[in-house]
C-alpha cells in the first residue's frame, strides 16, 4: 500500500532548514557589514590625518626654502648635505610623521618622510609557555 502525504512532511522541513539557514546568513552578513564600515571609517580617519599632517609639513618646508624659520620644534644642524632640518608633526592617534630635508644652495633634499609609532609600548608576559617538564 502507498501512503499518502509523506512527500509534504519532507518538503516542509526542507523548507524550514532553508529559511533557518537564509536568515543566519542574513544576521552574519549585517554583522560583516557594521564591522567592515567601522573599519573603513577608522581608515578614513587615519587617511585624513596623515595628508593634514603631510600638508603641514610641505608647508613648513616650503617656509624653509623661503628663509623663514620653521613654526614647529625642530632641529638644525650643519653637515655636508648642507643644512639639514628635522621635525615631526603628529599624524593622528599614536603616530607622527618625521621629516628630516637638507637645504643645499636652495635646493630640498628629502632624507626622510616617514610615520612613526609614538605611543608608549608595554610588553604582554600574559603568555604561559611549556618550559620542558610535566607533559601532563
Amino acid at each position: 500500500m502507498k501512503r499518502g502525504g509523506s512527500v509534504s512532511g519532507a518538503v516542509s522541513l526542507v523548507m524550514i532548514f532553508c529559511v533557518l539557514c537564509l536568515a543566519i546568513f542574513t544576521v552574519l552578513t549585517y554583522a560583516t557589514a557594521q564591522r567592515e564600515q567601522k573599519l573603513s571609517n577608522v581608515n578614513a580617519q587615519m587617511a585624513r590625518d596623515y595628508y593634514e599632517a603631510d600638508t603641514k609639513a610641505t608647508l613648513i618646508v616650503s617656509d624653509i626654502l623661503a628663509g623663514k624659520e620653521p613654526t614647529v620644534d625642530h632641529l638644525k644642524e650643519e653637515t655636508v648635505f648642507g643644512t639639514t632640518y628635522s621635525f615631526s608633526i603628529p599624524a593622528g592617534g599614536e603616530q607622527a610623521l618625521t621629516v628630516q630635508v637638507a637645504i643645499d644652495r636652495g635646493e630640498c633634499t628629502v632624507l626622510k618622510w616617514q610615520t612613526v609609532y609614538v605611543g608608549e609600548w608595554e610588553p604582554d608576559y600574559s603568555l604561559d609557555v611549556w618550559d620542558g617538564e610535566n607533559i601532563f
